[in-house]
């Protein structure tokens, strides 16, 4: 469990990181940055939210674990729904820069294990 608590804690910073540079270019790229920005909230949230059903549903009977799964799956994607499409119709976003943001913790959790399994490649090491 602990483990899973650092790669979320990990996830989660590498996301933080990408918004400190969206942050430090908002004078210059205003309507890209703010997509971003809200983008990436969306994304960490369901993240986060996806990590604490998770734990939650650790322990469980597997009935009661398959309802509680798809009880919180819906949820979250109906409160990602409703999020994107406040963000959509109140700030009026770069469409395209906004779903990347959306997808920035899968992008990130594909970026941390292709560097985990190059870094544990034996042929890759040199």
């Amino acid at each position: 469990m602990e483990d899973n608590n650092k790669y979320i804690k990990k996830i989660l910073l590498i996301i933080l990181l990408t918004n400190v540079l969206a942050i430090l270019t908002l004078p210059w790229f205003f309507r890209q940055s703010i997509s971003w920005i809200m983008g990436t909230i969306g994304s960490t949230g369901n993240f986060y939210w996806l990590a604490h059903n998770l734990k939650k549903s650790i322990g469980l009977l597997p009935t009661k674990s398959r309802v509680s799964a798809a009880k919180g799956s819906l949820m979250r994607y109906a409160a990602l729904m409703i999020f994107a499409l406040a963000v959509l119709f109140l700030v009026k976003p770069n469409i395209i820069i906004f779903g990347a943001g959306l997808l920035s913790a899968q992008i990130v959790i594909y970026i941390v294990e292709i560097v985990r399994n190059l870094r544990d490649n034996k042929y890759f090491r040199g």
